[in-house]
């Protein structure tokens, strides 16, 4: 990564349709003035054990959820609603263990990308992954070394670069959000998140990697720095391979 800071581009890359998005990222992320959001989709770049599951998606859950709840294929809630009423037939005990059991993070271990990732520098990682994939990748630039944040109180001790965890963290470090409810409270309850959230909209670029731009937070939180700055809100990158049909590229 290293020869893109100075310029040098992979043969073929700026032949990519993207590629001045790209370009402009790369300058923010290497003048120190960007930062990455981290969601499900790359957790499956883990290494895992031979019987261990695939990181789980979105999609993964409400399956479960819908089978464990009678729905029929089709006529489900979205997820979260799905969430909350296996919450209230099952009760948190029941949620939670749904949770340990298809994010077994014990036995997935971080993969290559996780490292290469970690490498980049990064003014702070938010995530909204349970797992510790993140955290546990050890970069091999030595001067990455991120602090991690996994409760409201870690906030005020805990330097930057940082791997901030947004909706809680394997093994104890609860709520894990997840239910319609846990989601509609989060601005009350976890409002130092919401507020360290919004600054870094503010203040840095951002890379959305392995996440559905979706999340109802980010929505809001999105939503608030657009509102707040107008024209002057730094710019959101959605990066994967994503097939987006044209109006939905352009959003």
């Amino acid at each position: 990564m290293g020869s893109i800071s100075n310029g040098n581009w992979p043969e073929g890359f700026e032949k990519i349709p993207d590629f001045p998005a790209f370009k402009s990222f790369a300058r923010a992320l290497w003048e120190n003035q960007a930062a990455v959001m981290v969601g499900s989709g790359f957790s499956r770049a883990c290494l895992r054990e031979p019987t261990a599951p695939a990181p789980p998606l979105w999609g993964d859950f409400k399956a479960r959820m819908e089978i464990a709840l009678g729905y029929s294929s089709g006529y489900a809630p979205d997820a979260l609603r799905l969430a909350q009423e296996f919450q209230t037939l099952h009760g948190e005990d029941g949620l939670d263990r749904l949770i340990r059991e298809l994010v077994p993070d014990e036995r997935w271990s971080p993969g290559p990308l996780h490292k290469q990732l970690l490498e980049l520098p990064w003014r702070d990682v938010l995530t909204t992954n349970w797992d510790t994939l993140l955290e546990r990748a050890t970069p091999e630039t030595p001067d990455r070394v991120y602090s991690c944040v996994r409760t409201v109180q870690d906030i005020a001790h805990q330097a930057a670069p940082r791997i901030i965890k947004l909706h809680g963290s394997l093994p104890s470090h609860k709520p894990f959000i997840f239910t319609e409810d846990e989601f509609r409270t989060y601005p009350t309850n976890f409002a130092p998140f919401v507020n360290l959230a919004q600054q870094v909209m503010l203040e840095h670029e951002l890379c959305l990697i392995g996440f559905s731009g979706v999340d109802p937070n980010f929505l809001a939180w999105s939503g608030w720095a657009r509102d707040t700055l107008g024209a002057s809100t730094r710019r959101i990158r959605l990066v994967g391979s994503l097939n987006l049909t044209p109006p939905a590229r352009a959003l």
